[in-house]
């Protein structure tokens, strides 16, 4: 696992559809330093105040705050802040989870602690059975020729 820190920042791009959480290590610049913060990440963000406003298992809710698309409204997506986003913290009102992202104008970025969850490799191991059947087929074709 990885521990990093940093701040937590909002980052959206055209094509982006929506606004992603980031946290920004410190020590790091632009892109070297950007993460987005993914399921099964642990967050900690601190208050100005030093308080701990989030702890916890990044578990992401994918319904709450849903809103219907203006001009499209048979599609929809999520929304807080008047933005559309891509996932609310579960347990969490889609404004109040993205205010520790989106900042008013003036006000510093949140301090936090970012621990990356460990991705698995998965690789193919080859069975018995494949490997006889691998050297069927090329016995088979060493005869042909």
């Amino acid at each position: 696992m990885r521990r990093l820190f940093g701040v937590v920042d909002q980052w959206f791009e055209t094509g982006s559809e929506g606004v992603e959480w980031f946290f920004y290590e410190n020590g790091k610049k632009e892109w070297e330093a950007a993460n987005i913060i993914d399921a099964g990440d642990h967050l900690t963000v601190y208050g100005s105040d030093n308080q701990t406003i989030f702890e916890g298992e990044i578990v992401p809710d994918y319904k709450v705050g849903w809103t219907k698309y203006p001009k499209n409204p048979k599609y929809g997506q999520q929304a807080a802040l008047g933005r559309w986003v891509h996932w609310i913290q579960k347990g969490w009102k889609p404004d109040d989870w993205a205010r520790l992202f989106i900042r008013k104008e003036g006000e510093s970025l949140l301090r936090a602690e970012l621990i990356k969850k460990e991705k698995i490799k998965v690789t193919k191991k080859k069975t018995k059975d494949k490997k006889k059947k691998t050297k069927k087929k090329k016995d088979k074709a060493k005869k042909k020729k």
